[in-house]
């Protein structure tokens, strides 16, 4: 008898055991799967900001080749024409105070507005200056980059947006302008153009701000 009940409580401490082992594996796996979507958040923030840095320097490049290729006044140095909105693509600056009562949803649909615009708007600049540069392929190529750059940034933002449970709102589609005289499609390429640099730089600042709220 004394022997069954050594063996009884032997069964009931390996029991015991095997419970708590399958309480801890339980445990780490619910804790993983808890902190899954916030890695998942993090790690495509931290791709998102990567790609804005790329496209920073493709921008200037950019900015630099289409001025190179324009005839005066686009190359003087007081030539600086003040920037316009288009339809579905606002100015990006705003004031400090109000670049930071911005919430993450709303860094996140502005960009993502845009950046779903520009390759229309970069689209119809490259098919002007095929009419008024066509010897100029670097300008035609650098324009195709920041084209394909944008709908991967735009791919990219709506991904975060989606992942953080940010529904996406109505976007105001882009409008090119059918312009006749040589130097307005000069000018509405310029401005394109810089509006390019400027939001790629408005996303790197959004992009950057975000990913110190969700560390990798």
């Amino acid at each position: 008898m004394e022997r069954q009940g050594r063996c009884q409580q032997q069964v009931e401490i390996i029991r015991s055991s095997r419970m708590e082992v399958l309480s801890v594996d339980l445990s780490k796996r619910l804790s993983s799967s808890a902190s899954q979507p916030q890695q998942e958040i993090a790690l495509k923030i931290q791709a998102t900001h990567n790609l804005t840095i790329l496209m920073q320097d493709g921008s200037e490049q950019l900015l630099s080749v289409y001025v190179f290729h324009q005839e005066e006044p686009f190359g003087d140095p007081g030539f600086n024409p003040p920037l316009v909105s288009f339809p579905g693509l606002p100015l990006p600056t705003l004031t400090p105070a109000d670049w930071l009562d911005l919430s993450d949803a709303e860094r996140l649909q502005s960009n993502a507005s845009a950046f779903s615009n520009l390759p229309d708007y970069l689209a119809a600049v490259r098919r002007q200056q095929t009419e008024l540069s066509p010897q100029a392929k670097e300008l035609m190529r650098q324009l195709e980059i920041a084209r394909v750059h944008c709908l991967g940034l735009a791919s990219n933002l709506k991904i975060v947006m989606n992942l953080m449970g940010v529904e996406l709102g109505p976007v105001t589609p882009a409008e090119p302008p059918g312009l006749e005289s040589a130097f307005r499609m000069k000018l509405f390429g310029y401005r394109i153009c810089r509006l390019y640099r400027e939001w790629v730089n408005r996303c790197e600042k959004d992009m950057a701000l975000l990913a110190t709220r969700y560390p990798i």
